[in-house]
């Protein structure tokens, strides 16, 4: 194949993933793919990402690909994490390939894959941390100026969600609306069910240890969690392990013990995973207090409201909080001493409330930001910057 040739291959796969039209992204891709994995790839139907899905044996009679040269190309890059495939339920025999898209996704699978050389990764995290401004590009569109983003805040597990409260007439009351799926992390998990839940090593604290770019972070390092179709993918591929409901509620509580806020996919239902983030390692909560822009991912509905009657100024909750939005007023006496509350700069996670051991914190709805209907509708509106 000729360099030219290559180029062309190339170019039209960073667009089937729909990366910037930006050198780094060529860069990335050669690091992913060798030139005759981006010929294959781009030499039959796929089209979009996450949605085209084929057998081996449909792929080869499409682009007329000997079926051991497709078959050979394409379990070598499932292994390698940047080729995705899942398995139906209704017909375990039939595997069907899709190319993933980059966030959530190929990044992800590339850097905590041990299938994939230490040096090879290396290299990619070097490349993607180089120089800032060229991180920014490659996440393109997920930092861009976009209304929409895939990333969403959810809540803690603490208080319960039917005590949320919303303010009617200058005085709180019981939320009386539905909790939905994606305002409560636990249903989240419950929802997903035994069997299709899986654990994976954070990738943000995984690149940091690469890069010993936060050395003081002691924070959990296996605690991400896959759900639905794709923990076939990542068990079979030795990138992840499977785990039961119970075992996700407890790495949660843990998370939450941490500090940790829970990241998950701004879509009604049906969430593909759970990320534990902070800011030190975090790309895209690092990224929002490092640049100052929230609008990376989307606020839950909700913020935390003091009881002062409760509260026993113990600070917990200042301290643990990441964004700093909980600050602490001295009055003249300790009785009028206060924990306040900066709207403005809380994004809802809800760590001061599950942390509060006077349990005086509750969550208040203040908006109700709508998701998308599926993950691929959330991608191609935070791509083309249209509101759900």
């Amino acid at each position: 194949m000729s360099s030219a040739e290559a180029e062309k291959a190339y170019k039209k796969l960073r667009d089937i993933i729909m990366m910037p039209k930006n050198q780094i992204s060529m860069d990335v891709l050669k690091i992913w793919y060798t030139d005759e994995d981006a010929k294959v790839l781009t030499a039959g139907p796929f089209k979009t990402i996450g949605m085209d899905r084929y057998t081996i044996e449909d792929y080869a009679k499409k682009t007329g690909m000997p079926v051991d040269k497709v078959k050979e190309t394409f379990n070598r890059l499932a292994r390698r994490g940047v080729l995705f495939y899942y398995v139906s339920k209704k017909d375990p025999s039939k595997k069907k390939f899709m190319i993933p898209p980059l966030f959530p996704g190929l990044v992800e699978y590339f850097i905590i894959n041990k299938n994939v050389s230490i040096d090879d990764r290396r290299k990619f995290v070097k490349k993607f941390h180089a120089n800032p401004q060229d991180a920014l590009n490659l996440l393109g569109g997920v930092t861009g100026k976009t209304d929409f983003t895939v990333f969403r805040i959810v809540p803690g597990t603490k208080p319960a969600p039917n005590s949320r409260l919303i303010e009617v007439n200058e005085t709180l009351q019981p939320d009386q609306s539905q909790i939905l799926t994606y305002q409560d992390v636990e249903k989240i998990i419950r929802d997903t069910g035994e069997g299709n839940i899986a654990v994976v090593p954070c990738t943000c604290r995984t690149m940091s240890m690469m890069l010993k770019s936060a050395p003081e972070c002691e924070r959990t390092v296996e605690n991400c969690l896959v759900f639905g179709l794709p923990t076939k993918f990542v068990v079979d591929e030795g990138i992840g392990r499977y785990i039961t409901v119970q075992e996700a509620l407890d790495i949660l509580k843990q998370a939450e013990k941490e500090g940790l806020i829970h990241l998950t996919q701004n879509t009604v239902d049906r969430q593909g995973f759970i990320c534990n983030c902070c800011t030190c390692c975090c790309g895209i909560l690092g990224t929002a207090v490092k640049y100052n822009y929230m609008d990376i991912f989307q606020k839950s509905d909700y913020v935390p409201v003091i009881d002062n009657e409760k509260c026993k100024k113990c600070k917990k909750c200042v301290d643990i909080c990441q964004l700093y939005a909980l600050t602490y007023r001295s009055g003249e006496t300790k009785a009028e001493d206060k924990i306040n509350v900066r709207e403005e700069v809380c994004i809802g996670c809800g760590i001061c409330a599950s942390n509060c051991p006077q349990e005086a914190i509750h969550l208040k709805r203040i908006r109700d930001e709508k998701p998308a209907q599926n993950f691929i509708e959330a991608v191609q509106k935070m791509m083309t910057g249209l509101r759900a």
